[in-house]
């Protein structure tokens, strides 16, 4: 299994700034030129934020493309040979993924407008949805791999067939296959990487510096990503956890019209209930759960966790809008309300959360109120929500 970053050539951005946060929650920026570690943790960081200045070069015609490790990656398909794809990111990276590491392909801009239901996997086999006019074929079979046209896929009904890229909808490896389930070996600092296009790639940190971070992967490609291409380096650590990262027990839409007119905004995970990037008070956040007033949703702990560390804000999305939403954040532990925020407004700065104690906690509820007028652009974020024990 190969995978081969290359770095295209940077654009000259503003000086980066990194923000360094500790394990309490405490940040402190400094100089880029003042980086230089293979563990965050020496400099007392487990997270560095950057301002992810490479993130508007991504295409409207990029895919989403899912690893099965739990990775993804947004990019143009540049070329395909045998069971080889070649990438390119909105990060300026190009990546060459084998057909082994992949889980899903998506490409939004082929789905037609008048397709409603969710593009899915199949219970056996791979699955393929091709763009038709103004519906979706679905072919269900096995791929036998890529070219720089499309993709070679045998379908049961009608034996092989080559599709185009430009009518390639969704492609779904089989997941019955186990592959999912395998963990590479990891040397160095385990580190994720949310990319400022939208991805995030994990391995082993090598040397985090002012060129940008050097990772290491299970298959010793060595991989180098300027820092404008980044939002967020995490330590995947045992002593923190993101609640984003967690499955909520309950995770109710937000359905202020009733049921019976289909308008609900479910809420999402590492993105704001309107579909884009988190983003408050002018900044862009990688991790975090965007939810519609009034809607809350629930977590079931286990009782080992010590506390809750975040922000929150409604989104900068409402900007964008006839109003600027208000919204009012209530959290509540095994039943027991512990913490209720002012009225927060769209375009506020995000407000910290005061540590919420969880020791021995066995249940964790994150509610979103409409602040008593109304619904309209209550677009709540819940910003780096992290659990320490």
């Amino acid at each position: 299994m190969l995978l081969c970053l290359l770095v295209l050539a940077a654009q000259t951005q503003a000086p980066q700034r990194p923000v360094l946060v500790g394990l309490d929650g405490s940040e402190r920026s400094l100089p880029a030129e003042q980086l230089d570690t293979a563990d965050p943790r020496l400099q007392q960081a487990w997270r560095v934020r950057f301002s992810g200045a490479s993130a508007a070069a991504v295409s409207k015609e990029a895919g989403e493309i899912q690893l099965w490790s739990g990775e993804r990656m947004r990019g143009s398909i540049k070329a395909g040979k045998d069971e080889s794809l070649v990438v390119q990111t909105g990060g300026g990276v190009v990546l060459v993924l084998d057909l082994d590491e992949l889980d899903s392909l998506r490409f939004p801009a082929h789905i037609p407008d008048l397709w409603s239901r969710p593009l899915e996997p199949a219970a056996e086999g791979d699955r393929l949805y091709r763009r038709a006019r103004e519906a979706l074929d679905v072919l269900e079979g096995g791929i036998e791999g890529f070219s720089n046209e499309g993709i070679q896929f045998h379908d049961q009904r009608v034996g092989k067939k080559q599709i185009p890229w430009s009518e390639v909808a969704g492609l779904f490896i089989d997941r019955a296959s186990g592959r999912e389930h395998k963990q590479p070996k990891i040397e160095g600092v385990p580190v994720a990487l949310d990319l400022a296009d939208g991805g995030r790639l994990r391995g082993g940190l090598v040397k985090l510096s002012a060129q940008g971070v050097e990772l290491k992967r299970a298959h010793d490609a060595a991989l180098k990503i300027p820092l404008d291409a980044l939002l967020l380096l995490s330590v995947e650590d045992a002593r923190i956890a993101w609640l984003s990262d967690i499955a909520p027990s309950a995770a109710g839409a937000a359905a202020p019209f009733g049921d019976d007119l289909g308008m609900t905004w479910p809420p999402r995970i590492d993105g704001s209930v309107g579909g884009g990037t988190l983003s408050a008070g002018g900044k862009r956040f990688a991790r975090g759960i965007g939810m519609h007033a009034p809607s809350r949703s629930t977590w079931k702990l286990d009782g080992t966790w010590k506390e809750l560390q975040g922000q929150i804000a409604v989104d900068d999305e409402s900007a964008a809008l006839a109003v600027r939403g208000s919204v009012v954040f209530r959290v509540f532990v095994d039943g027991k309300q512990v913490f209720e925020s002012e009225t927060l407004h769209g375009g506020d700065a995000p407000k910290a959360l005061p540590k919420i104690a969880l020791a021995g906690a066995k249940e964790l509820v994150l509610e979103a109120g409409d602040a008593g007028d109304g619904f309209a652009g209550d677009r709540a974020d819940w910003l780096e929500l992290t659990l320490q024990r």
